[in-house]
């Protein structure tokens, strides 16, 4: 009302209540989040398309590391969906956004953003935690322990995403436990970006079954991908001193090259789990509550854009595909520059 009242009177003394992400003109009030999320969502979405294309197209001889690597982008590609969805929604009601909060954050629309950036977001670290747990049995264990075939690895995959796909869907299936009285809000809008992320002190009906996925969960995964890579390292180093083997080699440099993916997403993720924990005991300050929307709009997303270019450089096999692909189009240029310039 406070919104609607000084857009009909200018100089009314009334103060809407403070959101994390909203103002009465804007989805998101903060301008920087806008580009942001434009930019982010874009890479996201063409930066993993480009990806999966390019590992359905590009054999490896470790098919199985590649398919890992395609679903982590598929995963990515997701998250790419989610942020242009809420970017779309932002520039459609610039300006005017009160009018359209309580329908937007009710709308289907929204409970589908809201489920699809949960299932992009446990999709990928527990993808992540799968891959980890293979180098981990390659570098630590490679004799002792059999590797992942194709026919594991499918149903691996096939049970990760079920279990995304089962924990971002239940909470749209109408549970009263979900729904929020307090702020008439369901899970996924509570707030105007869909996002059920637990990073205050309010707890809002769900808050448990947020705080068991995004920090119980998640922490544990990461915990376990800390622990997997610190093992990895004090192996190789001791085998450094014998005799490697060619195939020792071969699984050390791709660990090695897996780590620059593993710790973007360590990163992203940490800082959420660590300011949630924060907040659930009442330790972690934001009285404009900026770091909420930093962190939801920008630090989570921030992986699933950046991740592509890791993908690409991952594998030999693929960075000299893009190399040669990249030179040949090069000189294509180069050779179409003079005829164009006779022809003139």
């Amino acid at each position: 009302m406070c919104c609607f009242a000084t857009k009909a009177i200018p100089k009314v003394n009334c103060r809407a209540p403070v959101n994390q992400f909203s103002s009465c003109q804007d989805l998101m009030k903060n301008k920087a989040l806008q580009v942001c999320i434009w930019i982010l969502g874009l890479l996201a979405l063409f930066g993993n398309l480009f990806v999966i294309i390019l590992r359905s197209i590009v054999k490896e001889d470790n098919t199985v590391h590649s398919f890992f690597l395609a679903n982590l982008a598929a995963a990515d590609f997701l998250m790419g969906i989610y942020m242009l969805i809420i970017a779309f929604k932002d520039a459609q009601w610039q300006g005017e956004y009160f009018k359209h909060d309580m329908v937007w954050r009710s709308s289907g629309l929204c409970q589908f953003a809201g489920a699809v950036s949960m299932l992009s977001s446990e999709v990928s670290v527990l993808t992540l935690t799968l891959i980890t747990a293979d180098r981990f049995i390659c570098v630590v264990f490679p004799f002792r322990m059999r590797r992942l075939g194709r026919r594991k690895a499918c149903f691996y995959i096939a049970s990760i995403w079920v279990i995304g796909a089962v924990i971002s869907l239940v909470p749209t299936l109408g549970f009263d436990y979900f729904y929020d009285k307090r702020s008439n809000s369901n899970y996924y809008g509570r707030s105007a970006v869909c996002l059920p992320v637990e990073l205050s002190k309010e707890k809002l009906a769900g808050w448990e079954y947020s705080v068991a996925i995004f920090i119980v969960l998640n922490f544990a995964s990461f915990m376990f991908i800390l622990c997997a890579y610190i093992a990895m390292f004090f192996k190789v180093r001791q085998v450094t001193k014998g005799v490697r083997s060619t195939q020792m080699n071969r699984e050390s440099s791709m660990a090695k090259r897996m780590i620059f993916i593993i710790l973007t997403d360590f990163f992203c993720w940490m800082p959420v789990i660590v300011i949630g924990i924060l907040s659930l005991l009442g330790k972690f300050h934001d009285p404009k509550k900026q770091a909420y929307a930093w962190i939801a709009v920008f630090v989570l997303p921030i992986n699933s854009s950046i991740n592509p270019i890791l993908y690409t450089f991952s594998t030999p096999s693929v960075s000299k595909h893009v190399s040669t692909r990249t030179g040949k189009l090069r000189k294509a240029l180069k050779r179409a520059k003079p005829e164009s310039g006779i022809g003139e």
